[in-house]
């Protein structure tokens, strides 16, 4: 006998049988006209950002953020959409961290990388070799 796997859907929390989208019919039909507004949106207001596509089309902002992040929505043809930065909160346009912070950890792990090699070139200055060992 087949078994029927069920869950609570992602949005409503209604029980539905399990499938690709984690969503029940209900709201995967919501989904997909959130969805399109938001699209037709965009093709008629290309320099809109983030927040007003929300405004304008009374998807949540938050959705809007998730199609961004998923490339469901394409910035490059979008000039004023953006994500947020997953460390500081600001606007970004490049992955999950926005310039700032991107150039920040950079040189944090450049400047990490820079002391471990300092340190091991510290300790190998303070070292000997033993008599008989062979010269490196």
């Amino acid at each position: 006998m087949a078994e029927l796997k069920v869950a609570h859907c992602a949005m409503c929390g209604k029980v539905f049988q399990v499938n690709l989208r984690n969503l029940c019919n209900e709201c995967a039909e919501i989904h997909d006209r959130r969805f399109e507004a938001v699209d037709r949106y965009l093709m008629k207001n290309r320099h809109a950002t983030t927040e007003q596509t929300a405004e304008a089309t009374g998807v949540p902002i938050k959705q809007v953020r998730e199609w961004i992040r998923q490339k469901k929505i394409s910035l490059a043809a979008h000039p004023n959409l953006t994500d947020v930065c997953d460390l500081c909160g600001g606007p970004s346009r490049t992955g999950h961290l926005c310039a700032k912070c991107s150039y920040r950890l950079k040189s944090d792990i450049d400047k990490m990388l820079a002391e471990e090699q300092a340190e091991r070139e510290r300790k190998r200055e303070h070292s000997y070799k033993l008599k008989g060992q062979a010269d490196n």
